[in-house]
This record gives structure tokens, sequence and C-alpha cells, in this order.
């Protein structure tokens, strides 16, 4: 097995292992993190994403009070005489009880069941809206924090080049080659060095520290495996406009929502119907024993108020919901134009910095401190060289991690963020 098939086993098992781990909220967190296990633990252990998932639950409760039959109303009452002439009844007292029934006959209780199911449905798109939002968060953070470690070692590096060219000056400088400006000179760029170093520390921890905020972890400090490395995204419109239909999270909440705000209006349609009322009752007298039984049915008649109003509003909550959605759609596709548009630039302008600048850099450290051991470079140029390659390096840290930001902002707006 090749080295190269090793590494990628390795590679492997580790994520298997940081994943099985997320799976469990008891688990230990990973201290290193793939970008796949993050979005793991981001869905299963977000406490943001958890208090989304209550309403949820909210919704499932209402499907349940939807489906529900009105209750019955059961009546009991005692007639007795009070004085005067017996007119109504001939005996020393009488009793009534009648059942009420009401009758759903008007389809209420189906539209009441559909809205109740679109808008759990509803509610289900608005809470994939927040993960995707979470998911972009920590990608971006992930990202973040990959390129704050990738910029401490190069800045680690950039200083032990500059502690080995302080040792070349202090070695002239014995011989007198050199004069102490250039010792000086060079420890007071080794300590601009040293403070970049730990501003780029302080970053590495802030990134690790907003992992921790997004998981609910406030201890947990991971690194992240590897460093930022553009996956070669296609910037063709049109191979994106299918995944962008189905898989954008707003999108998808958008019609959600109306297809929610549709079924309130059938059921708001069906509420205008009366409710007519079964009623079954039976009276019977004492003294003599007499018996009736009564069948009745009720209803409302609505002269003086027809339910115009919620149906109105209804239908006005339908179009608002409808005009949101073709906005959201609208506003979806000129985004992604957008995105794949800088990604074009950022992918060019990388390519470019590093066929002219990127093949010239250890040449150039080389030459500075040859010429600068025969004497035919000053300290100047010797420091010149190393904060020119210095600056390549973390400008090429830079390009890349806004590359790779703007491939997750397209996935995410895709939909393909956790593909």
């Amino acid at each position: 097995m090749s080295v190269r098939s090793l590494a990628i086993f390795f590679a492997l098992a580790l994520a298997t292992e940081s994943l099985a781990r997320a799976q469990d909220p008891n688990a230990v967190l990973p201290e290193r993190l793939t970008l796949p296990v993050l979005l793991q633990l981001v869905a299963e252990r977000s406490p943001r994403l958890a208090a989304e998932r209550v309403a949820i639950d909210a919704a499932e409760a209402e499907r349940v009070t939807a489906g529900v039959l009105p209750n019955p109303t059961v009546s009991f009452g005692r007639f007795k005489p009070a004085g005067g002439a017996n007119t109504l009844f001939e005996g020393s007292s009488q009793q009534q009880s009648t059942v009420d029934f009401p009758l759903l006959i008007a389809g209420q209780r189906g539209a009441r069941i559909e809205a109740a199911e679109q808008g759990m449905l509803a509610t289900r798109a608005r809470v994939g809206l927040a993960g995707n939002e979470l998911a972009l968060r920590a990608a971006g953070l992930f990202v973040g924090l990959q390129a704050a470690q990738e910029k401490v070692t190069v800045l680690q590096e950039s200083r032990g080049d500059i502690e080995r060219a302080a040792a070349i000056v202090s070695g002239r400088l014995d011989s007198g080659m050199a004069s102490r400006y250039d010792l000086a000179r060079v420890e007071v760029e080794l300590a601009g060095v040293t403070v970049r170093m730990e501003e780029a520390r302080d970053d590495r921890a802030n990134q690790a520290a907003g992992l921790a905020t997004l998981i609910g972890a406030p201890g947990w400090r991971p690194s992240a495996i590897g460093t930022p490395v553009p996956a070669g995204l296609l910037t063709d419109a049109a191979v994106w406009r299918n995944p962008l239909a189905s898989g954008n999270s707003q999108i998808r909440a958008a019609r959600r929502e109306e297809d929610a705000a549709q079924a309130a209006l059938q059921r708001t349609e069906r509420e205008r119907w009366p409710v007519p009322v079964l009623s079954l009752g039976r009276s019977w007298t004492s003294d003599p024993f007499g018996a009736a039984n009564f069948v009745g049915l009720s209803t409302e008649i609505p002269l003086l108020d027809t339910r115009r109003g919620p149906l109105a509003k209804a239908k006005a909550d339908l179009q608002a919901a409808q005009r949101r959605r073709e906005a959201i759609e609208s506003e979806a596709g000129v985004e992604l134009l957008r995105l794949l548009d800088s990604l074009a630039q950022r992918r060019a302008a990388l390519e470019q910095f590093e066929q002219k600048v990127g093949t010239r850099i250890p040449a150039l450290k080389q030459m500075a401190e040859d010429a600068y051991r025969l004497g035919r470079g000053s300290i100047l140029e010797l420091i010149d060289a190393a904060r020119s390659r210095l600056d390549a390096r973390l400008t090429n840290v830079d390009l890349r991690a806004a590359l790779v930001q703007q491939e997750l902002r397209i996935k995410a707006l895709t939909g393909t963020l956790g593909e």
C-alpha cells in the first residue's frame, strides 16, 4: 500500500471515529475536526437550533388539536310548579335532559387538519433554514480556523528565518563585516514578526471559541484538520439552476409558507359555514309519571356577521406569501450569479498570484541570504526578502481562504453544503 493510500485510510478512520463520537450527545467532543464532523455536531448539539426545533413540537400539537371532533354538550334541568294552575304538565315535578352534538358537515375538520399539516411543514422548513444558516456560519469559522492555524505556522517559520538572519548578522558583526545597526534592524524585524504571530494565535483562539459557542460547549477549543483548499466548483450558472430551485432553504421555506397560507384560506372559507347542532332530549314527570322524547336541530343564521373579515385577511396573507416567494426566488437567482462571478474573479486572482509570485519566493529568499553572506547585499535587502516572502505566503493563505469561503456560500445557497 502506497503512502498516499495509507494517509487517506487514516484520514477516513479519523473522520469515522469523530463522527461516531459526534452522534453521542454524552461523548467527549473531538479535539480535531473535519468539516463533515463539525456540521454533524452543529445539527445535533447547537443550542440555537434546539430552540428553533421547539417550534416543531408546537406545530405538531396544533396538528393534534385540529384533528379532534367538538365535544357534545349535556344539560339537565328540573321543573317544579311554583303556584297557579298546572298549565305545562301534570305531576309534582318534571325533569329534562338533552345532549347537543355539533355537526361539522361543511368540511371544517378536514380543512383544519390540512392547514395544521401545512403549518407544520412550514415550521420544519423554517427550522431547516435556521440550520442551513448555522451550518454556513460554522463552515466559515472552520475555514477561518484553518487559515489562522496556517498563518501561525507560516509566521513561526518566518520567525525562524529572521532568527537565522540574526545569527548571520551576529557572526558578521564579530568579524567586523557588519554594524550594530544591522543587528538592531534584524532584531526590530524579529519583534514585529513575533507580534504578528501572537495576533494570528489570538485569531485562531477566537475562531475556535466561535465554534464552541455554536456547539454550546464553552470550554471546548478544537483545532481544524487540514488547510483551506478550494474545491474547484464550476462557475456555470446553468449547472446550479436546478440545485438552487430545489435545494435553497429560503425558497423551500417560502414555498411552504405559501402552501400554509393557501390551506389557511381554505380553512377560513370552510369556517364561514354555520355549524348545525343536533339535539337529543327526554322529558319526564313524576306523580304521575309521563315521558316525552325530543329531537331538534339548531344552526346559526349568518345575517349580521358573514365572517368576511377573516376571509379577507386570509386572502391578503396568501397574496403576501406569494409575493415573498417570488421575491426570494428572484433574489436567490441574482445572488447566485453574483457569487459565481465573485468566485471566478477570486480564482483568477489566486492563479495569477501563484504564477507571478508563488514560484519566485523560495529563490528570492536564497538569493538574498547568499548576497548578504558574500557582501553584495545590505541588511535591508535581506530583511525585505524575508518580509516579502512572509507577506506572499500570508496573502496566499488569505486568497485561498476567501475562495473557499465563496464556495461555501454557493453551496449553502444551493442546499449542497452538507454534501
